[in-house]
């Protein structure tokens, strides 16, 4: 029972000392952290076994993604200082100004690097993941849909647990005692992000996330990244880490300009509300998130000279793939990866089948990259069209087809060449396991039948075709990059609807 529920919560929304000051993004004057003095950095951690070992004594989390058949490596280290405290909740009125200091606390924790093994195959790109937490323990989100699209672009992602209930444990309730500390006391024992207890409120973690940003942007001799010329830093979280990034790009970005930029994922409450922040942002959002409330006025900005904002057709926040049984799939973060730390979970009892199978990740994959490309040549990214909004809600009502796909925002080929419905929409069927009512995260996918294929397909042939025209235009608008647009095609010939 524990298990699924750190599935379902997760579903709503982880040697020598080191002195290093990091260079300020855009040309900012540099800065310091408030009232605290410069991090330290420890490791590389060794692993004493390999994951799924009972005795925990490797990185927790570890990914099975083939990182020696890439030229990557993963390593862990333990930072320490002594964070600055801002106040986590601000109202959106708050954050209209920068962040004032609540005092300090000293902090244990810790990062996870997959970085390239030969410098020369670094791309000079670092994404520092904001570890969701919202399941008791760290999950790497941004990994989960993004390793192909940072491996085969030289990036390297940096896991940061900078929350008290990834780090320390929740104290109390149904998620309690899955923390670092507690999962494997004996690896991750001198990690505490609370003061022994004294600050619970996530108050240190804006600051934490800084200071990492700045050890990984600096030249000392014991940064993990030294030798890969890191020049750009971009921050990345989803869901409930989301929703945290928005509130340290309102109120402490403009303080310490360490972040050269954003990508806000399935967060309803991500919006960088600010202006005049200056930093390129994207925000990107599954249906299901705007079905559950995204899409209201006070939610949403206009797209500007720093803000874009991309809608998934039919995706859900929970996609099918991150839930996957396969040991060896790098985006099974919640599903064969949570199983292997925490053991089997019980099924959820959901309305309709589920989750939605759009493959979201390749929209994640060009937000990235759009990205990058803001950011370094100054290239804007695409405008994309929303979702066609009836009522915002919440629930919100959209406009749909006659088999009940909706109809604007980015259209994969899951959506605009289907074979089946995938939407936004799901509930509990029952309350038998109050768990289920996490149902809602995760949108429906039910195939069509065999009249439905009918009427819309000749043939195979014609099927794939049409799912070619659409990655082709995909690919052309931006959407999707080329190679996962193959990928999707690849996906299709197999596929035999008539």
């Amino acid at each position: 029972m524990r298990s699924r529920l750190c599935l379902l919560l997760a579903l709503v929304l982880a040697a020598a000392p080191l002195t290093a000051q990091a260079a300020p993004a855009h040309g900012a004057p540099p800065t310091v952290s408030p009232g605290a003095g410069p991090a330290t950095i420890t490791g590389p951690i060794p692993a004493a076994g390999e994951p799924g070992d009972p005795a925990h004594d490797y990185v927790f989390y570890s990914t099975p993604y083939d990182l020696k058949k890439a030229g990557y490596e993963e390593l862990e280290f333990f930072i320490s200082g002594t964070a600055t405290r801002y106040n986590p909740n601000p109202t959106i009125d708050q954050q209209q100004q920068a962040a004032t200091p609540l005092g300090t606390t000293p902090y244990t924790t810790r990062i996870v690097v997959r970085r390239p093994v030969k410098p020369s195959k670094s791309a000079g790109v670092a994404v520092v993941d904001w570890q969701n937490v919202t399941a008791g323990h760290d999950i790497d989100t941004e990994w989960g849909t993004s390793a192909d699209y940072f491996v085969r672009n030289g990036w390297t992602w940096v896991g940061a647990s900078v929350q008290h209930v990834g780090v320390n444990g929740a104290p109390s309730g149904p998620t309690a005692g899955l923390g670092l500390t507690e999962w494997s006391p004996r690896r991750y024992g001198s990690l505490d992000v609370t003061d022994h207890g004294a600050v619970l409120d996530d108050s240190q973690s804006f600051d934490i996330y800084t200071q990492i940003a700045q050890l990984l942007k600096g030249h000392a001799r014991t940064n993990p990244l030294a030798d890969l010329g890191i020049s750009q830093v971009y921050a990345g979280g989803a869901s409930q880490s989301g929703r945290y990034l928005g509130v340290y790009y309102n109120t402490v970005q403009p303080i310490q300009h360490v972040y050269d930029g954003f990508l806000f994922a399935l967060s309803d409450s991500s919006l960088p509300a600010r202006p005049g922040v200056g930093t390129k942002a994207i925000r990107v959002f599954t249906e299901n998130d705007i079905y559950r409330g995204a899409g209201v006025p006070s939610k949403q900005a206009p797209d500007s000279n720093t803000l874009r904002t991309w809608e998934i057709a039919g995706a859900s926040h929970v996609p099918a793939y991150s839930t996957g049984t396969d040991p060896g799939d790098f985006r099974a973060t919640l599903g064969a990866i949570q199983t292997r730390e925490f053991g089997p979970a019980p099924p959820v009892d959901c309305t309709n089948p589920g989750p939605s199978q759009v493959e979201s990740w390749a929209v994640f994959h060009a937000a990235y990259d759009a990205l990058d490309k803001w950011v370094r040549r100054g290239v804007a990214p695409r405008l994309a069209p929303p979702l066609a909004i009836i009522d915002p809600g919440p629930p919100a009502s959209l406009a749909r087809d006659s088999f009940g796909i909706a109809e604007g925002g980015i259209r994969l080929p899951d959506v605009e060449v289907p074979v089946g419905l995938n939407d936004g929409i799901n509930s509990p069927a029952s309350l038998t396991n109050p768990l289920s009512s996490f149902c809602v995260l995760y949108g429906t996918h039910r195939d069509f039948t065999a009249a439905q294929l009918g009427s819309l397909y000749y043939s195979d042939r014609d099927y794939q075709q049409q799912v070619r025209d659409v990655v082709q235009r995909l690919v052309g608008q931006h959407f999707v990059l080329p190679e996962d647009g193959q990928v999707l095609i690849d996906q299709a010939r197999h596929r035999r609807p008539v």
